[in-house]
């Protein structure tokens, strides 16, 4: 199985970039921040070029939850080769996870004080 190099949205602090070395080297995460931070300090400012570059040509990790955008449900991958049930499974989780996040929001919201307030300051809380 070949590896390749992609960006991890899931843990990224800016782009994802170290997160994905730290994924293709299997290393932790931290460590390739902390090299990538004292090489760019000590001399090798096309570190920071590089990283840029980085960010724009790798793509996102497939089955991230960052890697399909929130309004698009329908795969797009025009590729010939199959989808392993691993990533559908993976991309489905994902999904409906952040469906979840999505609805505890709304929820807190509707449930708030501050919403009930509202609606009763504007008179349009129902009989």
């Amino acid at each position: 199985m070949s590896r390749r190099l992609y960006l991890d949205k899931d843990r990224a602090k800016i782009a994802g970039v170290c997160a994905g070395i730290a994924d293709y080297l299997d290393w932790d995460v931290n460590l390739v921040r902390i090299v990538w931070i004292v090489a760019t300090i000590f001399g090798l400012p096309f570190m920071i070029v590089g990283y840029i570059v980085a960010a724009w040509l790798l793509d996102p990790k497939p089955g991230s939850a960052h890697s399909r955008s929130q309004f698009q449900w329908h795969d797009t991958d025009t590729r010939r080769e199959p989808i392993s049930p691993r990533y559908r499974f993976a991309d489905a989780k994902a999904r409906f996870e952040q469906l979840e996040r999505r609805l505890q929001n709304i929820e807190s919201v509707v449930t708030s004080r501050e919403f009930q307030m509202d609606r009763e300051l504007r008179g349009t809380e129902r009989p």
